[in-house]
């Protein structure tokens, strides 16, 4: 596998970390939503909330390596970190945003003096 198609296949690691803190906030506000309808149960549905959703996230993450291509780090104290993947991503907005006042999306031309012809107000 080339380098191109690796990182074509790449989900980038700011949409990764976005999705997680979303997950994250609405597993947090989850009780005080359910508490209206449910009461006392919204606790324990936001146990099976957590279940449910921690486990899609962890799929979505393995399905960045179907086939277990890239290395995997057996101890939960550390990580797996690509550095030409991550150059890659940071490299990319850096290449964006200096043209990115090309087109504004309001006119920046002075506007042409108009005489009024009521006259000038005192």
């Amino acid at each position: 596998m080339t380098v191109p198609d690796e990182l074509a296949a790449r989900m980038p690691l700011a949409y990764v970390h976005f999705t997680h803190c979303l997950v994250d906030i609405l597993l947090l506000i989850a009780p005080f939503a359910l508490y209206a309808n449910l009461g006392f149960f919204a606790i324990p549905m936001t146990g099976l909330f957590t279940l449910f959703y921690r486990g899609l996230l962890e799929l979505s993450k393995s399905f960045l390596d179907p086939f277990g291509n890239r290395r995997v780090s057996f101890t939960g104290l550390s990580a797996d970190i690509n550095v030409d993947c991550l150059i890659g991503e940071s490299n990319a907005g850096s290449l964006v945003w200096p043209q990115g006042a090309k087109r504004l999306p309001f006119p920046c031309s002075p506007l042409p003096h108009a005489d009024h012809a009521d006259g000038p107000t005192a």
